[in-house]
């Protein structure tokens, strides 16, 4: 089985993302590390820890970066925390603060997030594959406090960039915005990398309907992601993002890359970098349309999904969770 560790900051599609993980059956999941991103990297864990006891995984979680490696970029929208809106003294949010799950009983490690990349990584017999799914600022830090991991990874997938759209910005997508300066790191070390994008995620989304197709599953997992599809949708249409009829779920797709990368219709290899030069490009995913058969570039970014095959997959992952 492949070796993963899972990088997160758990909010609803990294809920969604970790089930896939955990319930596909197809990764040695040597740990999930957690990030800030979506909400403080305390909530983050606890979420975590939340999910994984959902499904009766003991995989260790390791709490790591509360802020980013430099600076935080001030978003292009004028709402509290990028992913909420309160009307009438309500919150609608794409990413609960805390899980709609009973406490967590157990607790994060006691080793940092980047401390456990590094050991872990460098101690590793065979290649392991990063998935990072939030800001990148746990492996950014790892990749800079000891290089020589690189020769310990055998990929990097991100959930993390987009080519001419965004969703913080009209040009950045929120993850690699969160910490352009981890996510250019990433990027340069020669590492192989792949870049789920925007462009990928949004081609897939997910609709109410399937949303009631996943609770009738009759399994915990199953009724939680279609409770978390439905508390995206309802947000995203106080936000005015969308009519709250679908919705795009993020994260899982990079780990459906992973289990079946025909779940990517349009991938390509192409040389990238991070704008992070302090203007309104700030965050931005730069690729290179031109030599794009240039076998020396190490970096790809995907451009279409196959949506039937991804809801398929995550139906069937789901379907193996835990009676509800």
């Amino acid at each position: 089985m492949r070796k993963l560790i899972l990088d997160v900051d758990t909010g609803s599609d990294d809920a969604i993302a970790i089930m896939l993980a955990v319930l596909s059956g197809a990764f040695d999941l040597l740990g999930v590390t957690v990030c800030w991103g979506n909400r403080p990297v305390e909530a983050c864990a606890q979420n975590t820890l939340q999910v994984l006891e959902l499904l009766g995984s003991d995989v260790p979680v390791y709490q790591g970066c509360p802020e980013p490696m430099v600076r935080h970029l001030l978003p292009a929208r004028h709402i509290p925390n990028d992913v909420s809106i309160i009307e009438d003294g309500v919150e609608y949010t794409i990413h609960p603060a805390a899980m709609p799950l009973p406490p967590a009983r157990g607790h994060v490690q006691g080793k940092h997030a980047v401390s456990f990349l590094v050991e872990t990584l460098m101690a590793a017999q065979e290649p392991v594959t990063l998935v990072a799914v939030g800001p990148p600022t746990n492996l950014g830090l790892a990749f800079r406090m000891e290089p020589r991991i690189r020769d310990h990874v055998a990929e990097v997938v991100f959930m993390g960039g987009a080519v001419d759209m965004g969703n913080v910005t009209p040009v950045a997508e929120a993850n690699f915005f969160h910490d352009p300066e981890a996510a250019k790191i990433v990027l340069d070390s020669g590492v192989k990398v792949t870049c789920i994008t925007l462009n990928a995620t949004m081609a897939s989304p997910f609709t109410l309907a399937e949303a009631g197709e996943l609770e009738a599953l009759g399994t915990a997992s199953g009724a939680f992601a279609a409770d978390l599809i439905r508390i995206r949708a309802e947000a995203s249409r106080h936000l005015g993002w969308s009519d709250g009829t679908l919705e795009p779920v993020h994260d899982p797709l990079a780990i459906a890359y992973l289990l079946n990368p025909a779940v990517i219709t349009d991938l390509r290899r192409q040389r990238c970098n991070i704008d992070i030069s302090g203007g309104f490009a700030d965050g931005m995913l730069i690729v290179e349309h031109r030599n794009e058969n240039d076998r020396s570039v190490n970096t790809y970014v995907s451009y279409g999904s196959d949506c039937a095959l991804y809801h398929r997959m995550v139906k069937e992952a789901m379907a193996k969770g835990p009676k509800a």
